[in-house]
């Protein structure tokens, strides 16, 4: 029986490749992609998060995941304390759409990133070679350098 592999599209900390590696072993990169008319922020939890917004857009980076890779990000992503929860976006790739699974937290206001966490997206930033535009317009307004 073959084990059954969801994409995942990750924008966040998680679009470190080796932040993937580490947190889901049976991952496998397999390319980036836009999430079109929802906004990227820091929440008030001072975690990545996105939001619904008419005219922007979200890059990030999709992973095919296990059934045991999901259960392992739904502890880092905290879905059982209520922080982020599940949700299926179609993502625009190069050769067109795919939907993709997005950890997605409910609390949507503004705030300041955790200490700990600038390293990490900046990291993230960095692995997945994000438009210097992107990361200027969308990402340091919360994260610094």
């Amino acid at each position: 029986m073959t084990n059954p592999r969801r994409h995942y599209f990750a924008f966040g900390s998680n679009l470190s490749k080796e932040q993937m590696i580490a947190r889901c072993p049976e991952s496998e990169y397999l390319y980036s992609g836009r999430l079109d008319n929802y906004v990227w922020l820091i929440n008030e939890r001072g975690y990545a998060n996105i939001k619904p917004s008419e005219g922007d857009f979200v890059l990030g980076e999709i992973f095919s995941l296990s059934e045991k890779d999901i259960e392992l990000l739904d502890v880092y992503e905290s879905v059982a304390e209520g922080m982020y929860h599940h949700e299926v976006h179609s993502i625009q790739i190069s050769e067109g759409y795919c939907d993709c699974l997005v950890y997605v937290d409910l609390n949507q206001v503004f705030g300041e990133p955790q200490f700990e966490y600038i390293k990490r997206i900046n990291q993230g930033i960095e692995s997945a070679k994000l438009p210097t535009d992107y990361v200027n317009k969308y990402i340091r307004p919360y994260v610094p350098n």
